[in-house]
């Protein structure tokens, strides 16, 4: 009897630690997991995303290639004007702006699109349990779907001028996966302030209008010298655009370029995870 008693005292708390919850996820690892199984649901937002092209589009005979054409109109039109304002040549500069406006437009349009991520997903939050990030990568696919059709207009104008193609034309694929990651966190982190403060849409909006005239997209790094270069070397939307821009220019990268943009994914993912481990859990009552 005493063995038989000693023997259940000993399993006791061996079956006590068997029936103890697992331990809580820590806010880190929560909104990291997040991330991990937004990113791995690739059917649900590549899915998501095809689903807004064909409805944006809906009716329409060329779809998303109005933008395309609307894309080729502007860039022959700016190329003529500025390349005479500049006093460029038009078989340099066509391509630089082509590359230029092609990337700023993807950029520019993931940041506003960023900001309305949560906002434009209310009612999947509320009613269907998913990854949060799923709408963050949904709105970054879509406007990797609309990049894909607007270089067609750079292909046209890469053959018409004859843009010199070698072996640093494959640096713009790095270049274009680290502004993807970028665009990650910055939909990420403007989605969640833009859910819990509604002003940051068009604060967002009035920003971009700033950034694209201070960033060598129309005109020429080279014009821009003196005590404004600071201008060109510390915008990190110029560093983020010409590491792909340069490349299939056949031109080379400055490492300080490199170094800028590796310097703005480090900081903005740090930030990014910091305010998403802490606020992920109230983006369903923000919205």
């Amino acid at each position: 009897m005493n063995e038989i008693g000693l023997e259940d005292v000993a399993a006791k708390p061996a079956a006590t630690a068997a029936r103890r919850p697992p331990p809580r996820q820590t806010r880190l690892a929560q909104a990291l997991s997040d991330i991990g199984r937004g990113a791995a649901q690739w059917w649900v937002w590549s899915a998501m995303a095809w689903e807004d092209i064909r409805l944006r589009y809906r009716g329409s005979i060329l779809g998303p290639f109005w933008l395309t054409f609307s894309m080729a109109v502007m860039i022959a039109t700016l190329g003529v004007v500025y390349s005479t304002i500049f006093r460029a040549k038009v078989h340099t500069y066509l391509p630089f702006l082509t590359l230029g406006l092609l990337l700023w437009t993807f950029i520019a349009s993931v940041v506003t699109e960023g900001c309305n991520c949560f906002i434009g997903a209310e009612a999947i939050i509320r009613q269907v349990r998913m990854p949060f990030t799923t709408h963050v990568f949904r709105v970054l696919y879509r406007n990797l779907i609309v990049l894909g059709h607007n270089a067609v207009v750079y292909l046209a104008v890469a053959l018409w001028f004859a843009v010199p193609i070698n072996a640093r034309a494959l640096l713009a694929v790095p270049g274009l996966a680290l502004e993807i990651v970028n665009g990650i966190w910055v939909c990420l982190l403007l989605g969640m302030l833009s859910a819990r403060f509604r002003d940051i849409v068009p604060i967002v909006a009035s920003v971009i209008q700033i950034v694209f005239f201070t960033t060598p997209i129309l005109w020429l790094p080279a014009s821009l010298n003196g005590h404004y270069r600071w201008i060109v070397d510390c915008n990190p939307i110029y560093a983020l655009l010409e590491i792909v821009r340069a490349p299939l220019l056949g031109h080379r990268v400055p490492a300080a370029l490199w170094g800028l943009s590796l310097a703005t994914t480090v900081a903005g993912w740090a930030v990014t995870l910091a305010a998403f481990a802490r606020f992920r859990a109230r983006i369903p009552f923000w919205v």
